[in-house]
């Protein structure tokens, strides 16, 4: 029997359909950077899982030690955990770097379908991606990510297949308590409902009432309650006063600043065209979630990632008005092609390459992809610690030494910001700066160890402080990471 070979090769399609995926597993997969949200993550999916119960209060601080708090991210740290504890940081990456890809991939979907076009919906997915970047590494916004793109398509597709609607309240009950941003679920549910009660003769919008009451009260489906809400709005609030990176409005100074504003200025320029040349009004339901996420999205950088998620199909739809050409060829149409099958077998490769165990093999990945991570520093440093005692950085290499370091050692901050009340934080930020007082609050919280940066601190002034102090020695380096170490008596002197 003759087998046609040359109908098993990829066509255009393939290519079309995996470039975006790809580009963001890619990306994800080998990032080494040092994961600033992680690792307090995995310290709680620990102590919950060692513990057996939810941990509600600080265990890892001497300066808020017992704090209450809401873990809304509880059943995310135990699946970190669960995942750490068989295979290690490259099983977490690998499987955060999968959700990544699936969600980029349902996205390019949901873009072909809106637009009718795959190359469209590709470059549209290709903006949604660079706007994202920064925001793609191991933390709980992954799934919510994930959740978000799987509500507006289920949103979408009930038009058509209303029995989708039954799946909303068991994806916003578990949203509710994998991660803090499910309300940008209720969101989508709320722009899909006003739009069906503005249309008076639209048979969906009593239905769409009812279902976004009950994902509302399905969201209340946690340890908390109907409080998690007041808990999310006030951690957001404390975060954008106290111009944590992530919550300061976006700006050019940042690649996703400067993505969200060629984004916003694409989408909004193209429908104005659109309005000018044919006198074609935006559909009211687009309208209104371009509106209510690029409000969103105005106040800071966390929440640009549902801009961007949200404006995708609404830009791949834009693109095929601006050039019809993009719809064609048909993708059915298309013939499988040895060329395309020799592209399609190099990013398959490049894909193999930057897998845990063989990244080492990839020449594309440069010596960054490949060298010391900065936890690893910072672990040289926690193993020349002495006896217990109070240990200081910032807040951000806090996240590691939370999981590192207990219960021999205590920090002082970590990255949840949430928690530690206003003089906390002005004495944080005090120390950091190295200001008046420094040493002393140092001292009056029994800091035995300092474990800085040089690159942080000195632009922070606080390294300057600590070198020129008779009350500190220096013990050990690794790279940017120094650790001090108290001199015997300079406590009584204080």
């Amino acid at each position: 029997m003759h087998i046609a070979w040359h109908k098993l090769l990829p066509t255009p399609t393939w290519l079309r359909l995996a470039i975006v995926p790809v580009l963001a597993f890619l990306a994800t997969v080998t990032d080494r950077n040092y994961l600033a949200d992680f690792w307090h993550h995995l310290a709680r999916g620990r102590a919950i899982v060692e513990q057996n119960e939810i941990v509600n209060h600080d265990q890892f601080t001497f300066t808020v030690a017992g704090q209450p708090f809401q873990d809304v991210n509880w059943l995310t740290q135990v699946g970190y955990y669960i995942l750490f504890d068989a295979g290690g940081l490259t099983l977490v990456q690998l499987v955060n770097s999968l959700l990544i890809a699936v969600t980029m991939l349902l996205l390019v979907q949901l873009c072909r379908r809106r637009s009718g076009s795959l190359l469209a919906a590709a470059i549209a997915g290709g903006v949604a991606f660079f706007g994202l970047w920064e925001v793609l590494t191991i933390r709980p916004q992954t799934l919510s990510m994930l959740l978000f793109v799987n509500v507006l398509d289920l949103l979408e597709r009930s038009e058509r297949r209303p029995w989708l609607l039954f799946c909303l309240p068991p994806l916003v009950a578990l949203w509710a308590n994998l991660h803090g941003a499910f309300p940008a679920g209720i969101i989508l549910i709320g722009c899909f409902t006003v739009v069906a009660v503005w249309r008076a003769r639209d048979r969906r919008a009593a239905t769409l009432a009812i279902w976004l009451i009950v994902c509302i009260l399905a969201t209340c489906i946690n340890p908390y309650g109907w409080t998690i809400y007041r808990y999310v709005g006030g951690t957001s609030a404390i975060a954008y006063q106290r111009q944590i990176a992530e919550w300061v409005r976006p700006g050019p100074d940042r690649l996703i600043g400067l993505v969200w504003m060629a984004s916003a200025t694409m989408v909004f320029g193209l429908l104005g065209w659109r309005w000018l040349r044919s006198r074609q009004v935006p559909a009211l339901r687009d309208a209104l979630l371009l509106a209510c996420f690029f409000a969103l999205s105005c106040g800071s950088v966390r929440m640009v990632a549902w801009w961007m998620l949200v404006s995708a199909p609404v830009f791949a739809e834009l693109l095929v008005w601006l050039a019809p050409q993009l719809a064609a060829p048909q993708e059915d149409a298309e013939q499988p092609s040895l060329v395309v099958g020799g592209v399609f077998a190099l990013v398959s490769l490049a894909v193999v390459f930057s897998l845990p165990g063989l990244d080492r093999y990839n020449p594309l990945l440069g010596p960054t992809r490949r060298g010391q991570r900065v936890e690893e520093d910072l672990e040289i440093m926690h193993r020349q610690l002495g006896t217990p005692g109070n240990v200081y950085s910032h807040f951000e290499w806090g996240e590691y030494l939370s999981w590192s370091m207990p219960p021999k050692h205590k920090i002082f901050m970590d990255g949840r910001i949430e928690i530690y009340p206003d003089e906390v934080w002005q004495k944080y930020a005090k120390v950091t700066s190295g200001g008046d007082g420094w040493n002393k609050i140092l001292a009056d919280y029994g800091v035995d160890y300092l474990i800085l940066d040089v690159d942080y601190h000195g632009k922070s002034g606080l390294l300057q402080r600590v070198e020129a102090s008779p009350d500190w020695r220096r013990e050990g380096q690794s790279r940017n990471a120094i650790l001090y170490v108290r001199k015997a008596g300079s406590l009584v002197a204080h």
